[in-house]
C-alpha cells in the first residue's frame, strides 16, 4: 500500500475553485495559475481562432474580442495576472483561458461579469 501523499506544495484540494449558478464557466487553480473554461463563447466555424483576440490590460483584466467586437470583459480580477504567462485556446466554441498568477497565492473567488 502506498503512502499517503505529502501535503503542502502542489496540494490543491485546499484552494478554492467552482461555476457560476448559470453555468457560463467554470475555474480551478494551482499555487501559480488560474485555469478558466468560459462555456459557448466562440462562435462556430472554420478560422474562428483567428477571428478571436484575447487581451489582459493592466494585468488585472481579461478582454475578450471576436471580430473587433467585445464579447467579454471581465475586471478588476481578485489578483494581478502576469500578461506575458497567460495563454488561451479554444475547444470547440468554448474558450479555455490558461492565467499566471503575478504572485503565488489562493484566490478566493472569480467572477465572470460583462457580456458573457
Amino acid at each position: 500500500r502506498p503512502p499517503p501523499a505529502a501535503a503542502g506544495h502542489g496540494d490543491t484540494e485546499h484552494l478554492a475553485s467552482g461555476e457560476d449558478d448559470e453555468g457560463r464557466f467554470d475555474w480551478s487553480q494551482t499555487d501559480d495559475e488560474v485555469e478558466v473554461r468560459v462555456k459557448s463563447l466562440a462562435p462556430e466555424g472554420k478560422g474562428v481562432s483567428k477571428r478571436v483576440k484575447v487581451s489582459y490590460p493592466g494585468g488585472d483584466t481579461i478582454l475578450v474580442k471576436v471580430d473587433g467586437e467585445e464579447l467579454l470583459r471581465v475586471g478588476p480580477l481578485f489578483a494581478r495576472i502576469d500578461p506575458e504567462g497567460c495563454a488561451w485556446t479554444l475547444d470547440g466554441r468554448d474558450l479555455c483561458l490558461s492565467l499566471e498568477k503575478g504572485e503565488a497565492r489562493a484566490w478566493a473567488k472569480l467572477t465572470l461579469s460583462g457580456n458573457a
